[in-house]
């Protein structure tokens, strides 16, 4: 028998319900080890079916989706017409969404992590290789980025033609802010703890407010191509916005901000969305110089 490898397979970025910090927004890369015997091609299964039918297989089921522990003592879940109903009530208040069943999976046990989650996908994979594979290993993990600061948040995107549009996926992001051309730990840090475990909300998608047990919560709703989505989330969970949440929004967003907050100065920011991919923005200026002589 042989073994093979893929690292990289795909990055799954979504989002997941949990305890204490309520919607939790994820990207997590996979990797693959495969072993069996070879086949006549001399090969245990072709890269490119690996590709085209593990990664397919993996996507469809956790990519762009809430992810629901469906054993929680947190959830309140249905479905009615085609459609997920939930409800979670967390230490920070309740998280209500209506929306196409398509834009959620339900996680069997108490809590969604690395091991849960890689179990689940274990059983989606295996009826898709081929039979001369006797043994796969299925690896989730985080992207390795140091002491660098990041962020969990989640969103959704109206206006796009595939799956960002559910109203609650979300990605785990690195942030790099450069003041006056130089690295600013203090700027990231702060934008990492300001958008930690956030939802980041249009103001135009915004219904109202409404108060659950003296906690504030913003309702957001929209209508899209998969259908109508509707979000109820507490207020101090949410960040709004005057534009659609993409990356290039955000990354300018940020360094406006930044130029606001720091008058005189320059800024550059390199936002990621999930792993190893983003949008940069510019903003201010550099301080008229003192004469010289």
């Amino acid at each position: 028998m042989a073994t093979l490898f893929v690292d990289n397979l795909t990055v799954l970025d979504f989002s997941y319900l949990h305890g204490k910090r309520g919607m939790v927004g994820e990207s997590w890369i996979v990797d693959l080890e495969l072993t069996g015997d070879l086949d006549e091609q001399g090969m245990v299964f072709d890269f490119g079916l690996i590709k085209k039918a593990v990664k397919k297989a993996v996507d469809a089921t956790v990519d762009h989706k809430l992810v629901v522990p469906a054993d929680s003592d947190h959830l309140v879940a249905g479905q009615a017409g085609g459609d997920v109903n939930l409800e979670w009530v967390y230490q920070g208040g309740t998280i209500r969404m209506k929306a196409p069943t398509c834009s959620t999976v339900y996680l069997p046990g108490s809590e969604v992590t690395k091991s849960t989650l890689t179990l689940f996908l274990l059983d989606i994979v295996q009826p898709v290789l081929p039979a001369n594979v006797r043994e796969l290993v299925l690896t989730l993990r985080e992207e390795d980025v140091g002491t660098a600061p990041s962020y969990h948040y989640s969103h959704g995107l109206k206006k796009h033609d595939g799956n960002c549009q559910r109203i609650a996926h979300g990605h785990r992001s690195c942030i790099q802010i450069f003041e006056n051309g130089r690295r600013s730990r203090y700027w990231e840090k702060l934008w990492a703890d300001r958008w930690e475990d956030i939802y980041i909300g249009t103001r135009e998608d915004l219904e109202g407010t409404y108060y659950i047990d003296e906690v504030p919560h913003h309702r957001f709703r929209y209508e899209a191509e998969q259908g109508l989505f509707e979000l109820l989330i507490p207020e101090d969970h949410c960040y709004l916005i005057d534009t659609d949440s993409t990356v290039e929004h955000l990354a300018e967003h940020i360094a406006r901000q930044l130029a606001d907050e720091a008058p005189g100065k320059h800024f550059r920011v390199r936002a990621f969305e999930g792993v190893a991919k983003g949008a940069l923005a510019e903003a201010g200026s550099l301080g008229p110089r003192g004469p010289v002589g």
